[in-house]
């Protein structure tokens, strides 16, 4: 029975859509509050007829709230950009850098010219000598006759196998490219040795076939050719992204691991093929054996074939007959192919066949030809962004318009003959309803903002993340979470709000001041918080643990609130490149840098993992760079009765910016306020202006702004002296002052040193004496080795082996926040959390700043000065010049070896805490007796 449509007859919705709802709930207020003064609710009734205006208001506020998201999320201009900055579609946030085998033969078949690729472990091993102490490693065996301990092989170095398609002709640019993929995106604590071509493993076939009578005899035979050289070598199928939802895969399962797209996760340049089906991927795996059996079923399965009369396979070089073996194992990481030897006999009947060997080939080229046309259209494609219809969600015209003409508000007002009294109550009128419009309005205003509320907008990223200096106004208007608009619409509106000119910032100034119990930037910094959570949640990520460590280090003010928001800024701009190479090793292979020319030093070529700790830790400057630098300085000064003090300055690279305004009689109260004024230096709010005892000159100090007595001797922390004529001149300077502070990088970064990538060479230094070196054995000294901690019965106290997936993580270790033992105990948990949970980090919070300590007992100037030295000195290129170019990486390596191995983790000063008192707890680092551990291992 066909189903009739009909429309119900209750429509009621009981919500705020239902204007008779509202109406009706409007009314028993009425009663319940007014009852006394007020008992005609009939519809001529005056405020009966305000509740409706207001009730049919509320209804198209709600419609709105109701739109698909879509529309409430477009923009007027550009929609599709917008959409794009506001959500990361699927090409861009569910692709990840290759992790698995998998993965990167997934990416390696996408370069044009590799038909597939296979990765297998490199086979490297090391000796070990117990009966030294310590004891030592080398390439080649201590003894002849050694057996115990057995040596141990290195894990994550690969080698990489190629298959080329036939019509490469230059495989050597193949390899390179090859080569230079990999390192771009290779994994932490893994290296690629070598990458060479697959070798063949010939298979010779010998059948007599019968064919029926008007088979064409030379096509089937170039059919049986491509049937048996699919099933030696499959070939990898491309496949659009319809296609693979045809297929029943999801969006999540096809943007799975590297997808090589322009301007994605994986950039890869004249990339081809669309989407793989991991599936046959798996499938397209070097074979082990070739079955008789198999090839039997592939040429039976071509139509034309009547029957197989005799076959017989063997290895390509033996005697050749119809008794050859039913399975041929095939040599490790070789491909099977068609011996030249291989021959195919063919009868129809009783009458034997010739073939046309030039027909067959032809047949066989046009089969390949059509093969291949499949997936020369077929591109990697993204899901298309669903885009809504821009609707304008903040215009709004005033309730005051739809009222009965009689009422005197509307656009037409009044008769030009009403006296003056009923013109008042006009206009009383006409401010009583502006309440409800301005909160309508605002209402409007609030609906128009919710893109730009649940995005990471460009005024936060100025406040927290870029460089610049904002005026008072527009950092309040930065900080904006409560939105406004002017009701425009209403007649004669100017003599009712009096000064228009400011209505909008009183609009705001009156929104905020609602808020009695909080001021509008704790409410600022509340809010958007709460947003910043929700797009953080989007990615199942947190910062909560963060925020309370900051709260911990600095206590509950600015600096803390500043340093959480621009944290989760910083992470949610990045997290593109967070997300998709977070198991990354930096290339040291082709490093490239925007900062210079060497692409070692001062820049951004650092693993992924380093840099998605260094956001989630809150460090502003994540490149590798010198930590132990001149910009935040701590140094001594001995008083008049000999006793030590300190004192601390920040500069830049040709002056002094601040610098202390009193002395410090420990080290960990110079660095507290040195971090301190860093941070409130950073604000115009903390400087105080001062004239000259004369009155001729200005001049100003950096003040704490928890301190609020100007007599207490911390009120000043810090002093420039700049002195200026006039105060606009002293503003100036102070700007000035600020944007330099803004580019003084603070001294909190790290190093992650990868083991594996110090192991050492595998050259010989007589190699450039011989004609032939290809005999020579490695000669790296065990001096040349990391040290392994191994007793005299090599009984070990730590692994064998100091180099496979294991790394040092070096951080700065007398900043103010990582001189904290309780930020170091969650920065530990952190980075163990986050590194591949294959690789065991060392973590080591080493240092002095620059001038405290002498330069030859600095470790981390040590460190960074020698790690910088290995890194000039590394190369992908295994190609060495001369005998000196060897001695000269040995001798970096084993400095750079030994600055780790001398390295101490330092410690700042605690106070022991006295559970009884309550006057010693305080922020800083507390010791408990029994309950406190200075570090791990």
């Amino acid at each position: 029975m066909k189903e009739t449509i009909s429309i119900p007859k209750n429509i009621r919705t009981k919500n705020d859509l239902d204007y008779e709802y509202l109406r009706e709930i409007g009314v028993d207020y009425i009663e319940k509050i007014g009852s006394k003064l007020w008992t005609d609710y009939n519809v001529h009734d005056p405020g009966i007829t305000i509740l409706e205006m207001l009730s049919y208001a509320i209804t198209d506020l709600s419609q709105r709230i109701e739109m698909p998201i879509e529309n409430l999320l477009a923009s007027k201009n550009n929609n599709m950009a917008k959409m794009h900055e506001q959500f990361l579609s699927a090409i861009h946030i569910l692709p990840t850098k290759p992790v698995t085998a998998l993965d990167y033969r997934n990416l390696f078949i996408h370069i044009d010219g590799v038909k597939n690729a296979w990765i297998k472990q490199h086979e490297e091993f090391i000796h070990v000598n117990c009966k030294e102490h310590p004891a030592q490693l080398s390439y080649t065996p201590f003894d002849e006759n050694q057996t115990f301990p057995a040596p141990f092989k290195l894990k994550g170095l690969n080698d990489v196998i190629i298959d080329l398609e036939e019509e490469v002709e230059d495989p050597t640019t193949i390899i390179s490219l090859v080569k230079d993929i990999y390192n771009q995106n290779r994994n932490l604590c893994e290296d690629v040795v070598d990458v060479s071509i697959v070798e063949e493993h010939p298979i010779a076939i010998c059948a007599y076939i019968d064919l029926d009578p008007g088979a064409d005899e030379e096509y089937i035979l170039a059919l049986i050719y491509q049937a048996i050289d699919l099933y030696f070598s499959p070939t990898v199928n491309f496949y659009s992204l319809q296609q693979m939802f045809d297929k029943g895969y999801t969006t999540d399962q096809i943007f799975e691991g590297p997808i090589p797209f322009s301007s994605g996760c994986v950039p890869l340049e004249s990339n081809k093929g669309g989407f793989i089906d991991k599936e046959e991927l798996i499938k397209a795996d070097l074979r082990k054996d070739v079955r008789l059996s198999d090839i039997i079923q592939l040429i039976m399965n071509i139509e034309g074939v009547h029957v197989i009369k005799d076959i017989s396979i063997s290895n390509c070089g033996e005697t050749l007959g119809l008794e050859g073996a039913w399975n041929i194992c095939i040599k490790d990481w070789h491909k099977p192919v068609r011996c030249d030897k291989s021959t195919f006999n063919f009868t129809k009947g009783l009458l034997p066949i010739g073939i046309n060997k030039e027909k067959v080939a032809t047949h066989l080229a046009k089969l390949k030809a059509q093969e291949k046309a499949k997936y020369e259209d077929v591109e990697i494609e993204d899901v298309a962004m669903p885009l809504g219809k821009y609707m304008a969600p903040e215009s709004y015209t005033t309730i005051q318009n739809d009222f009965p003409d009689a009422y005197g508000i509307s656009p037409f007002g009044l008769p030009g003959n009403a006296k003056k009294p009923r013109k008042a109550k006009a206009n009383q009128l006409k401010a009583y309803l502006l309440f409800f419009d301005q909160v309508l309005a605002n209402y409007f205003q609030h609906l128009s903002k919710v893109k730009d509320l649940l995005s990471v907008d460009e005024h936060l990223k100025k406040l927290y993340v870029d460089n610049v200096i904002l005026t008072e106004a527009e950092e309040l208007k930065n900080r904006q979470t409560y939105y406004a608009q002017k009701v425009e619409d209403v007649t004669d509106i100017k003599m009712i709000v009096g000064d228009y000119s400011n209505y909008e910032s009183d609009l705001l100034g009156i929104i905020n001041d609602l808020h009695e119990e909080k001021t509008g930037k704790e409410v600022f910094y509340e809010r958007r918080n709460q947003l910043l959570d929700h797009l953080i949640s989007r990615f199942a990520e947190r910062f909560g643990d963060y925020a309370f460590m900051m709260k911990l280090i600095y206590g509950d003010n600015d600096i803390a609130n500043d340093e959480i928001l621009r944290a989760k800024l910083s992470f949610l701009q990045n997290y593109k490149e967070i997300s998709c190479a977070r198991g990354l090793g930096f290339n040291y292979c082709n490093p490239e840098s925007n900062l210079n020319d060497n692409g070692i030093w001062d820049t951004v070529n650092i693993s992924g993992v380093q840099q998605r700790i260094a956001k989630l830790l809150g460090i502003v400057d994540h490149s590798r760079r010198d930590l132990a630098s001149e910009f935040l300085e701590v140094y001594e000064e001995l008083d008049d009765d000999g006793v030590t003090e300190y004192r601390w300055r920040i500069k830049n690279e040709s002056q002094v910016l601040l610098s202390s305004s009193k002395h410090y009689h420990s080290l960990e109260d110079a660095f507290k306020e040195l971090f301190l004024a860093y941070h409130y230096a950073k604000n115009p709010d903390n400087y105080d202006f001062k004239l000259t005892e004369d009155g001729t000159q200005t001049y100003f100090n950096l003040i704490n702004p928890d301190i609020n007595d100007p007599e207490n001797e911390d009120w000043i922390i810090a002093r420039r002296i700049a002195f200026t004529d006039t105060k606009e001149e002293g503003v100036a300077a102070r700007d000035a002052l600020i944007a330099l502070i803004k580019e003084v990088t603070a001294d909190e970064g790290m190093y992650i040193i990868e083991h594996i990538l110090l192991r050492p060479d595998k050259n010989n230094l007589d190699q450039f004496d011989v004609e032939d070196p290809s005999g020579l054995e490695p000669d790296a000294s065990p001096e040349n080795f990391m040290p392994v901690c191994i007793d005299a019965d090599c009984k070990s106290c730590s692994p064998f082996d100091p180099y496979s997936f294991r790394v040092s993580i070096i951080l700065p270790g007398w900043t103010k926040r990582f001189g904290n033992k309780d930020f170091r105990r969650f920065a530990e948990q952190l980075i163990r959390e986050e590194l591949p949970a294959h690789v065991l980090a060392k973590v080591c919070w080493i240092g002095h700043p620059l001038g405290l300590v002498p330069d030859e007992e600095n470790d981390m100037l040590h460190l960074q000065t020698k790690y910088k030295s290995f890194l000039e000195q590394l190369h992908c290129d295994t190609s060495i010049g001369s005998k000196s170019d060897i001695e000269n990486y040995r001798a970096t390596l084993n400095e750079l070896i030994e600055a780790m191995n001398k390295a101490n983790t330092i410690y700042q000063t605690g106070r022991l805490h006295d559970c009884d008192n309550d006057d010693t707890e305080e922020t800083g680092n507390k010791i408990i007796l029994g309950r406190t551990n200075i570090g791990n291992l």
